[in-house]
């Protein structure tokens, strides 16, 4: 999916009107996820999303990008909803919304990938997901 598509796409699902509501609740996301994932798994997944999407992931520095900070789905939901100022039912909303966008920015491979890496209380995100 190519960046134009990309945000068309996401301000559909996530019933926003600006390109710059899409990059707050994009940063949110892979922000959170990215702080999730260890090793280069962010860096792989970044390699699949349009250049300004790898941007993003890149913001944080590499040394944190491989950390794998471990926490519950619903502390993700709660970290989407701080960075974007909204409550946590919002952040889970949201979360949920763009993860339907982002299933169609990398392949089911390294859809599987990420969902493998995450603890089993992340399934929730990954429902209708076929790897």
């Amino acid at each position: 999916m190519q960046y134009p598509e990309f945000i068309h796409e996401a301000k559909a699902k996530l019933g926003v009107s600006t390109e710059s509501e899409v990059i707050d609740v994009t940063r949110a996301f892979l922000h959170t996820l990215t702080h999730h994932l260890a090793g280069n798994a962010a860096d792989n997944m970044g390699a699949q999303l349009p250049g300004p999407l790898l941007d993003i992931i890149r913001e944080i520095p590499a040394a944190e990008r491989d950390q794998g900070e471990r926490f519950k789905l619903t502390e993700f939901y709660d970290r989407v909803a701080d960075q974007l100022g909204v409550d946590s039912e919002q952040g889970k909303t949201v979360t949920h919304q763009f993860m339907q966008v982002f299933r169609q920015l990398v392949t089911p491979g390294e859809l599987h990938k990420i969902q493998i890496t995450l603890s089993d209380d992340y399934a929730p995100l990954f429902e209708g997901v076929t790897v």
